[in-house]
């Protein structure tokens, strides 16, 4: 089962987001990695568009595989990589 570890805003906008095998990570790990962001100060560890501070959230998804999950992640991040790019800005 591929779950997603996200980093979330009060208002659920997401700052960050990691897909994981339940067959191979924990989401301890995927938190690790996401965290690991924030600590090298790549991200900050506010929301972006409305200033909220971050939590992690884990929800499995409807994807039994990483491939099968990829085409749909893809797509959520080329938009988001678009919002970034109309809001402008350092997050």
């Amino acid at each position: 089962m591929i779950w997603l570890t996200q980093w979330l805003c009060p208002n659920r906008h997401a700052a960050i987001a990691v897909a994981w095998d339940d067959q191979e990570d924990t989401a301890e790990t995927a938190e690790r990695r996401g965290e690991e962001l924030f600590a090298r100060g790549i991200l900050n560890r506010w929301c972006g568009i409305c200033s909220g501070q971050l939590h992690v959230e884990n929800h499995a998804t409807a994807f039994a595989t990483l491939e099968e999950a990829m085409p749909y992640l893809k797509a959520i991040e080329g938009a988001n990589l678009l919002a970034r790019t109309i809001i402008g800005g350092r997050f």
